[in-house]
């Protein structure tokens, strides 16, 4: 029956399309099978990086954490506020940012809804996770999919240590994986549709093996009123095939060469819209640092959104212009680029400032990139163009000059301490010995050089304690401070103060309360506004400043007098620091005073003593702020100190003067 099955062109089709069934089916397998190593490597991939992200975002909470003293107690898990890890989560291009307690329960969350709540892949499998992390491994959460959506996340999951390596917490960054999502996706799809093709196969082969054989009886039936006969006896008969082979071999040959031909044609079509499709517009688009674009002449080709908002560049209006038209006024990437075009040698980590709009300037980290022209022999050719990528290393510079203020500061407080202890030692004496002169003195000139040396002294023993509240460490004692009070309470006592009689005061804006150490706080507003009525009593300058450098040049704008504006406010933006300004209407400060201002004993006034600037951006950095100064000479002085306003305080008030 085996025999008869297989010299059957029947059931030769019947056993060619179960052969059929089978292959289709190992091929499925392996096809399937490569598909899953290939997801399974990206994820492995994913997984990594995304626990040496996880790593990293650790090392980048605990180092924020050390700079602002927070330090949690041993065996204890850190507390992190929401809005910091859902800035960091922004920055890092991160779905969420978790810190997990050791039982699996979230403790803070860049997003509040989960704070909380338990982790279900930390629970899962009677906690195998969880006890692998308290190990010290890192843990990857299967990839997750919205329901419909073709985007998914993987979550990585690192332990926190303490100073004794003991795990006391676990973190958690979820990131959007899309290229993970397509291959698992198109994997899922693939074998849904290569599965459903099988078994549609199987039953054709099953149910209608028959109907399958009637083209063959139609094809067999039309040879026969060709040409060429079918053998109906002898040993050819046995295949009846060969004679439709022979008849249809021409026409699939004839088929064969016109798809090759079809597909050269096509590979050729690809090939030069590929090529007149620049690939650098794809890269450029999707990357997260400014870039830029210069073809062999200097002229702008291309630039991605990143570097419009940059440098403010409009993209049409920008194409076309030669670098030095483009970016007019910001000499040095000017002159970098024109020497990169000169030299054709690349250049890297190279940092520039970058004047923006109302004369704000920030700091760029520049990297040029030669495009080089290929050669007669494989040689580096003549520049053909130039990549510029610029990064925005404004608040890293920032941060690193508040670290290096605080350093100087703590070294300069350790030197002083013995000094000013031998100061005042030596100036109590003299008081001392001046005071029994003025006793024991008649009235006189003996008495009044007593009394002369006893203002002296006082005036020497004050510089040195201003000296010593500059110079001293200090540790801020962050209370909530109810702004809007303090400010009436300034401006009471401003207003009661009769050497400040014709000077006006406002308040302006709304006063917000803050996180700060209201005595420092308090002393550094007090210096400002005693600064500003210094200014305009006087007409030249402010302490650490001095007078208008042209002596022609207009007044100040006394629009009913002399006037000081307090104001306050929240700026707008994710940081969302609280801005309190003192202005005047003064003489301003000249550009060359500018600065020396923050200098200890720096002062253009007779009695003045150089540290009232100095302890304002003292305070200023205790608090983790900054101090911005600006000066219209001839018009008006305003000095801003920025403060953040810390997490979990309620909304700001207006004032009410």
């Amino acid at each position: 029956m085996r025999g008869a099955l297989l010299r059957s062109y029947a059931g030769q089709v019947k056993i060619f399309l179960v052969l059929l069934v089978v292959f289709l089916a190992v091929a499925i397998f392996f096809n399937v099978d490569l598909l899953v190593v290939a997801r399974n490597a990206i994820q492995d991939e994913a997984g990594q990086r995304l626990g040496v992200e996880a790593d990293l975002v650790r090392v980048e909470l605990e180092r924020d954490q050390m700079l602002r003293g927070l330090q949690a107690a041993a065996g204890e898990a850190p507390y992190i506020p929401p809005t910091f890890l859902d800035r960091l989560a922004r920055l890092h291009d991160m779905v969420a940012i978790d810190i997990l307690r050791t039982d699996g329960t979230v403790l803070t969350s860049s997003d509040p809804g989960r704070i909380g709540q338990a982790d279900p892949f930390l629970l899962e499998r009677d906690g195998r996770e969880r006890r692998r992390l308290l190990s010290g491994w890192t843990a990857l959460a299967p990839l997750q999919r919205l329901p419909g959506s073709r985007y998914a996340t993987l979550s990585a999951y690192r332990p926190v240590r303490d100073r004794r390596l003991a795990a006391v917490a676990f973190i958690r960054v979820e990131r959007q994986v899309p290229i993970l999502a397509s291959v698992d996706f198109d994997l899922k799809t693939i074998a849904t549709l290569q599965a459903g093709g099988l078994v549609v196969i199987l039953v054709l082969v099953l149910l209608f093996a028959r109907w399958l054989l009637q083209p063959y009886r139609r094809l067999q039936r039309a040879a026969g009123q060709a040409a060429v006969p079918l053998p109906s006896s002898g040993p050819e008969a046995r295949d009846e095939a060969d004679a439709l082979v022979g008849a249809f071999q021409g026409v699939l040959d004839k088929l064969r060469d016109q798809e090759g031909e079809l597909q050269a044609l096509k590979s050729r079509a690809v090939g030069a819209g590929s090529s007149e499709a620049a690939p650098e517009a794809r890269l450029i688009a999707g990357m997260s640092s400014a870039a830029l674009v210069f073809d062999a002449g200097g002229r702008l080709s291309n630039l991605n959104a990143a570097a419009g908002r940059l440098l403010g560049l409009d993209r049409r209006a920008a194409a076309g212009k030669r670098f030095d038209a483009l970016l007019q006024g910001n000499d040095r990437l000017v002159d970098l680029i024109r020497a990169s075009f000169g030299t054709g040698e690349g250049r890297s980590r190279e940092v520039v400032p970058l004047l923006g709009a109302g004369s704000r300037t920030t700091h760029l980290g520049v990297m040029l990139s030669p495009i080089r022209a290929q050669g007669p022999e494989g040689e580096a050719g003549p520049v053909d163009g130039l990549i510029c990528l610029l990064t925005d290393l404004t608040e890293i510079r920032s941060l690193r000059e508040r670290v290096r203020l605080k350093e100087n500061l703590a070294s300069l407080g350790e030197l002083s301490a013995g000094i000013a202890h031998e100061f005042r030692n030596s100036l109590a004496a003299i008081q001392g010995y001046a005071r029994l002169a003025a006793r024991a003195a008649t009235a006189g000139g003996s008495r009044e050089h007593a009394e002369s040396i006893l203002r002296e002294v006082g005036g020497i023993q004050k510089v040195v304690g201003d000296f010593l509240r500059y110079a001293r460490p200090q540790t801020p004692d962050l209370q909530e401070v109810d702004l809007q009070a303090m400010g009436r309470d300034l401006a009471a006592d401003f207003r009661a103060d009769k050497g400040h009689a014709g000077i006006e005061l406002l308040l302006e804006g709304s006063f917000p309360p803050i996180a700060a150490d209201e005595t420092l706080l308090r002393q550094a507003l007090q210096n400002l506004l005693r600064n500003a009525a210094e200014a305009l009593e006087a007409g030249s300058g402010v302490e650490g400043g001095g007078p208008a450098e042209d002596a022609a040049a207009p007044g100040p704008l006394l629009t009913g007098g002399p006037r000081i504006i307090l104001r306050a406010g929240v700026e707008a933006g994710e940081r969302g620091r609280v801005r309190i300004e003192v202005e005047d209407n003064g003489p301003g400060i000249p550009a060359s005073d500018l600065p020396h201002i923050f200098t200890p004993f720096f002062t253009t006034r007779p009695r003045g003593t150089g540290l009232g600037l100095a302890l304002v951006q003292k305070t200023a950095i205790v608090h983790d702020g900054e101090v911005e100064v600006t000066s219209d000479p001839g018009r008006s002085t305003r000095i801003a100190l920025l403060l953040p306003r810390r997490p979990g305080l309620p909304a700001a008030a207006d004032l009410v003067a």
